[in-house]
């Protein structure tokens, strides 16, 4: 037996296909048992099917790794139906876990949205407040930015209380026009 693996193996070397159907006799058994062993309650039989397929295409395609130094060729066969079954039930494991993330996210849309809403919103109070002209900017930034309080902003910007309160207000307003549905922007303009 060990004669006849060694000339096949010679003549898959040389790309004979007849020789890899021989190796496929002498080994489907074997490695059609590990592929379903592996699978198990994981896949339907199409996918045995498939990963068995797989694996001799593996050794087709990878013989010139096969070295008879370091195993049998059985051995080395069952190593590549071995990898080949474990990458197959992987993907069909992760599979299921791939629509869970795709509910997740459909489930999350309205929370993404709202993301991308506030940093677009974010945008644009900033650009707003760069809009105000200079005083009203900076007792707004000093306000609502650096938490001063309106006396000491007073003091700061040798302003009266109600002066510093009136360019709030307005700059607040300012801010809400902002943020006012685009329809009922377009009513009031």
């Amino acid at each position: 037996m060990e004669l006849e693996i060694d000339s096949l193996i010679r003549l898959i070397k040389r790309r004979n296909p007849e020789a890899l159907e021989k190796v496929m006799d002498l080994y489907m058994d074997s490695v059609y048992s590990l592929v379903k062993a592996i699978l198990f309650n994981k896949g339907s039989e199409e996918d045995t099917e498939e990963c068995v397929q797989d694996v001799f295409l593996d050794a087709w395609n990878n013989i010139e790794k096969y070295n008879p130094e370091r195993g049998s060729f059985k051995t080395w066969l069952l190593i590549l139906c071995k990898s080949r079954a474990l990458n197959r039930r992987k993907s069909l494991i992760n599979k299921g876990k791939v629509i869970e993330l795709d509910e997740r996210l459909a489930s999350s849309k309205e929370d993404l949205e709202e993301n991308y809403l506030a940093k677009e919103n974010k945008e644009e109070i900033i650009e707003r407040i760069k809009s105000m002209n200079a005083v009203d900017r900076e007792i707004f930034l000093r306000r609502y930015i650096l938490e001063e309080s309106i006396e000491d902003i007073c003091i700061v910007m040798n302003l009266s209380r109600q002066a510093v309160d009136n360019r709030l207000w307005r700059g607040r307003k300012q801010l809400r026009e902002t943020f006012k549905p685009a329809e009922r922007r377009s009513i009031n303009e």
